[in-house]
């Protein structure tokens, strides 16, 4: 029993974590999800390509993943974002 409070504690630190994404990566996030690239995704969000590059790197990094399709899968599961 004890086993299973230990992990259930762990994977609530997790999503506290994964839920720890700005209102901008966020929005970073769902145009990835929509297949966009990082030019388009500046052109839609009035911000530089570099700008866009370092809120990639920011999510990737907080979402413990490691491309852009893994932090998809990881917000879909997580029900950060909806299909």
């Amino acid at each position: 029993m004890m086993h299973n409070q230990l992990n259930s504690h762990i994977e609530v630190e997790i999503k506290r974590e994964r839920g720890n994404l700005s209102r901008r990566e966020m929005d970073v996030l769902l145009q990835i999800k929509d297949g966009l690239r990082n030019p388009e995704i500046a052109g839609n969000l009035g911000l530089s390509t570099k700008t866009v590059e370092n809120h990639v790197r920011s999510i990737l990094q907080k979402l413990g993943a490691k491309n852009r399709t893994e932090a998809v899968v990881i917000a879909l599961k997580n029900s950060m974002i909806d299909i």
